[in-house]
């Protein structure tokens, strides 16, 4: 059996297994594939509706980014500032890395109010450490000697960290993203149910307590399909053509 037939055939036991669980616990409380797909069309085909997928969409690209951001300067200041390298290993990570999801939608409520400061805010702060730990480790593996020849041939450290650093990292970068927004959409709805009046969190949150059981299902479906579909015409296209590039720091 090739690979599409095999892919083809999993997809083909998921529905049949969905739509079993549907038949024996009914529609009120699994809807089957074909109530959840005509619950899909609706949405995709009401402008009022799709707009929230854009807003989640917009703020899952936002947290990450603010994300890295934020971890490659604090990583690089711990690496070169001993002081802070302290403080960043036993205090900054450690605590980052322990704070409960909720409470950090909690503050966010408190500290920014309902709306797209709250949810980027939980996103920053929970996504953040997967970089500080990727990053951190990263640099202590690259390739000290070419950090060397390229610092005896010129004084700028910028230039260094462009040309020669950057490279090496880039598939770290580009590895703990990709883990980093499959795991951000999924708090970007737990911010949202908790500390957002729009996005697609607020529309399952909505549709719970409407009993709109098939509405959950389609856009928790509807989630599942912009991650894959964003994995791989974003990251598996990326990784396949320019990957390999940076690997080489051509």
């Amino acid at each position: 059996m090739g690979r599409s037939a095999s892919l083809l055939a999993c997809y083909a036991i998921t529905v049949l297994v969905w739509y079993g669980f549907g038949r024996v616990m009914g529609p009120d409380i699994f809807p089957d594939p074909l109530i959840t797909l005509t619950a899909v069309v609706k949405i995709v085909t009401n402008p009022h509706l799709v707009k929230h997928l854009g807003i989640t969409g917009g703020r899952v690209v936002l947290g990450v980014l603010a994300s890295m951001a934020g971890a490659v300067v604090i990583v690089i200041l711990a690496r070169h500032v001993a002081a802070f390298r302290v403080y960043y290993l036993r205090v900054f990570y450690p605590v980052v890395r322990a704070i409960p999801t909720v409470a950090i939608a909690l503050l966010a409520i408190v500290w920014f109010g309902l709306g797209t400061g709250s949810v980027v805010f939980v996103i920053v702060v929970t996504v953040m450490p997967i970089y500080l730990v990727n990053l951190w480790e990263g640099l202590k593996v690259i390739d000290a000697t070419l950090v060397e020849m390229a610092a005896a041939l010129t004084s700028d450290r910028a230039r260094i960290f462009r040309k020669v650093i950057l490279p090496m990292l880039f598939p770290i970068l580009f590895s703990s993203t990709k883990l980093s927004f499959s795991v951000a959409f999924k708090l970007a709805l737990v911010g949202e149910l908790l500390a957002s009046t729009s996005g697609m969190g607020f529309m399952i949150y909505i549709a719970q307590q409407d009993l709109k059981t098939d509405m959950v299902f389609a856009w928790t479906f509807l989630m599942l399909a912009f991650v894959v579909l964003f994995e791989y015409f974003v990251f598996d296209v990326t990784e396949r053509k320019y990957l390999s590039r940076w690997e080489t720091g051509a």
